[in-house]
């Protein structure tokens, strides 16, 4: 009998433990929906567009994985009714961009993020120089796209802190 109620216990506190653990991850969400517009850059910076659309992806992908937002909907993708109210925007214009050779590759983004319904901008900032690199070398072009969208989702969960 003793080894059953000990069984219980543990399992009653293994599911209390996840059920806990599961709460701060959508308790932490700030906005219900985000809708990510496609990458933009300015006249100066030459990029590929399969380059924007990997950031882009992976940008997405990893705005999913952090929390702030409830929910990462692509560029003109429908959002419910009942998110309409807490939604926002994101767009993000990539400013200077360094490949790599002598210095190591870096990325520079205006970011906005405003409201859905108004337009209202909520926050809007420029990120530091975002590294594109894993380390020594200078990775090929789907790395940095990686890279890009994966530092960048980072950037905007500590500037929305």
């Amino acid at each position: 009998m003793k080894r059953l109620n000990s069984r219980l216990i543990f399992v009653a506190l293994l599911f209390t433990v996840s059920v806990l653990a599961a709460l701060p991850a959508s308790a932490q969400a700030k906005y219900s929906t985000v809708e990510v517009k496609h990458l933009t850059k300015t006249d100066t910076v030459s990029l590929s567009p399969e380059y924007l659309n990997y950031s882009y992806d992976d940008l997405r992908e990893a705005l999913a994985k952090i929390g702030v937002f409830g929910k990462v909907v692509g560029d003109g993708d429908a959002i419910a009714e009942a998110d309409a109210a807490n939604a926002v925007v994101l767009k993000c214009n990539i400013t200077d961009f360094k490949s790599g050779g002598l210095m190591p590759p870096y990325i520079i983004v205006d970011v906005t993020l405003s409201n859905r319904g108004d337009g209202t901008v909520i926050k809007q900032f420029t990120t530091a120089k975002l590294p594109l690199n894993n380390g020594g070398r200078v990775p090929p072009d789907d790395v940095k796209a990686k890279n890009t969208g994966r530092f960048l989702a980072q950037q905007i969960q500590h500037e929305l802190k």
